[in-house]
């Protein structure tokens, strides 16, 4: 059921950036997936800031690497 949830995460991160791409942040969909997606940026923008990448936001990729390697710690 872990497993389950951490794929769902990752697909919502997903969407989330392809909807960055074509939606601004305060329209729907894309407000409730920034809702979502937010808080589980905001560490990963503690540390590597957007503005110091060249305004390229990063915290998709690294979020979802991490969540790739912990499903393969739990055994997925």
């Amino acid at each position: 059921m872990v497993l389950l949830f951490l794929q769902v995460v990752i697909w919502v991160v997903i969407v989330d950036a392809v909807l960055s791409w074509v939606q601004g942040p305060e329209e729907m969909p894309r407000r409730l997936m920034r809702q979502l997606t937010e808080p589980l940026y905001a560490p990963i923008h503690a540390i590597v800031d957007p503005q110091k990448t060249g305004g390229l936001d990063l915290s998709p990729i690294i979020l979802i690497i991490g969540l790739q390697i912990l499903i393969r710690v739990l055994g997925g």
